[in-house]
């Protein structure tokens, strides 16, 4: 499973029924399947996620996820495990982060 390197900052954006502001977090963790977020938002199990980052120098917009787990660190802050849940977009992390490690 290929990770790209940590402390990638996010947007955080959220489907329209879910009628929430729009908000930032940092990746912690990332892979082709998910990822690990920290946020000031509290985000709870079950929720629809659309995340946009750049990686490599490209830039992923509306990346749907679910949250998987969501628990409160020692800092306050909102540690998130994500799963992607678009085959497509899956595909295109995968493909950006091979190149990116192969880089490094």
């Amino acid at each position: 499973m290929r990770r790209a390197p940590g402390l990638i900052p996010a947007l955080l954006s959220f489907p329209p029924e879910a009628a929430r502001q729009d908000s930032w977090g940092r990746l912690l963790t990332l892979t082709s399947g998910g990822a690990e977020l920290s946020t000031a938002t509290r985000l709870l199990k079950g929720e629809i996620v659309l995340l946009s980052f750049g990686l490599g120098g490209g830039e992923f917009e509306a990346v749907r996820a679910r949250v998987e787990h969501a628990e409160d660190d020692a800092d306050g802050r909102r540690l998130a495990e994500l799963k992607f849940l678009d085959e497509v977009q899956r595909r295109a992390l995968a493909r950006s982060l091979t190149d990116l490690l192969s880089r490094s």
